[in-house]
């Protein structure tokens, strides 16, 4: 049984909103998933569906839904098996996320093998990992290229010989994609991301050892950003397609192909364990420093308050009701110490409609981020993505007065 306990949050440096965050009206530790209920999955959102491609990369999605075969779930972890599918340039990929703002770290153990669950995978750039991601407001009609910005973090094979397990990290600014691959011991590793500012922090942790893997400065980050967990495979074939073609299909035999002379070799299952969320804890000589810069604060430095202290599941966190429960009683939200409260009532209706009529930039308007430009939320394949609008308002609505369930 995983150790329970309570993590404490606090305002790092450059935080947008604070400890509580906004992602679900939420505080940012009960975003946090040890995916020991099937129940869980509807609290993540899908990227393909809130940017609605209506595709599905994925040839197998769970959590925890043991069963037995190539296609199948396991107790307790998230499972996804992808198609032949990837994250580079303008090339877009699945990911299942939830939306935080401010300082946050999201933490995962991953394993990822080949689609026998042991191997090394046999495609090029099969690995499955974290990543935060700027939403984008936009849907395959208004899509345009060289708007993907993120980082990810992840672990499985990119292109060694002979083959063995690696790390890939890459950071990606208007769809311009930088990579590094290093030697992994083993298909499992716990990954851990950690924005801070403009400071994003990538660390793993092999046995018991935490190690600091890459920083980078990310001023274009918006304050609410996509959180979450990512797995692609195949490279060789994916890189025969235009990013157009790859975006809008699932890429499998049947699919208009431009190199019908390579098999489509899809070699890839991801486990995640857990995906833990929590507020780093900046301490006060740290203030004001360059956290992305270790000739100012050293890795020793950095994991001081990173790493372990950030890998802590949540404990005592209200589960909202429906996508309308985003304050207590007194219409205090998250930002105030409140939160879902699994009521319905005149205290949600009035935190809605605050959030909703703040101004552009204010932290707190993002409360109202319930769903996509259509109004689905992630209940119904949407979520929250990044802009408040018309969807949302109709969203709330459409909650409020059928109440909790």
């Amino acid at each position: 049984m995983r150790e329970r306990a309570k993590v404490i949050t606090a305002v790092g440096i450059g935080a947008a909103v604070g400890a509580a965050g906004v992602a679900g009206a939420q505080p940012t530790a009960c975003l946090s998933d040890e995916f020991d209920s099937a129940a869980s999955m509807a609290a993540w959102s899908r990227v393909e569906q809130s940017e609605g491609w209506n595709v599905e990369p994925l040839a197998h999605w769970s959590v925890n839904s043991p069963g037995a075969g190539v296609l199948s779930g396991a107790n307790g972890r998230m499972v996804m098996v992808p198609h032949t599918v990837t994250w580079y340039q303008n090339y877009r990929g699945p990911m299942a996320y939830k939306t935080v703002s401010g300082d946050f770290a999201i933490t995962a153990r991953v394993r990822a093998t080949g689609r026998d669950g042991v191997s090394v995978p046999t495609a090029l750039f099969s690995l499955a990992g974290v990543m935060i991601r700027t939403p984008r407001a936009i849907t395959p009609a208004t899509w345009t290229p060289n708007g993907e910005n993120y980082v990810f973090l992840s672990v499985g094979y990119g292109n060694a010989t002979p083959r063995r397990f690696q790390y890939e990290v890459k950071t990606t600014i208007d769809g311009d994609s930088q990579l590094a691959l290093s030697n992994a011991p083993g298909a499992e590793a716990v990954l851990q991301i950690v924005r801070i500012g403009s400071s994003v922090i990538c660390l793993r942790r092999e046995g018991a050892q935490w190690i600091v893997h890459a920083r980078y400065t990310r001023t274009d980050l918006p304050p609410t950003v996509q959180a979450g967990l990512v797995a692609y495979t195949d490279w060789t074939k994916v890189s025969t397609f235009t990013p157009t073609a790859h975006n809008t299909q699932v890429l499998a035999p049947g699919v208009s192909d431009p190199s019908p002379w390579l098999a489509f070799s899809p070699d890839l299952r991801a486990e995640f364990d857990y995906a833990r969320f929590a507020v780093p804890v900046v301490p006060a000589w740290a203030a004001g420093l360059n956290l992305s810069n270790p000739a100012q604060v050293s890795d020793g430095a950095l994991l001081t308050f990173l790493g372990a202290a950030l890998d802590v599941p949540s404990s005592g966190c209200a589960t909202a009701c429906s996508a309308a429960d985003v304050a207590n009683t007194d219409g205090q939200t998250a930002l105030d110490g409140g939160g879902p409260d699994g009521v319905i009532d005149n205290g949600d209706f009035s935190a809605f409609f605050a959030a909703f009529f703040a101004a552009d930039g204010d932290p707190a308007r993002m409360i109202a981020d319930l769903a996509n430009t259509d109004g689905q939320t992630a209940e119904e394949g949407g979520g929250a993505d990044g802009v408040v609008d018309n969807g949302d308002f109709s969203a709330f609505f459409g909650a409020f007065f059928v109440g909790c369930p």
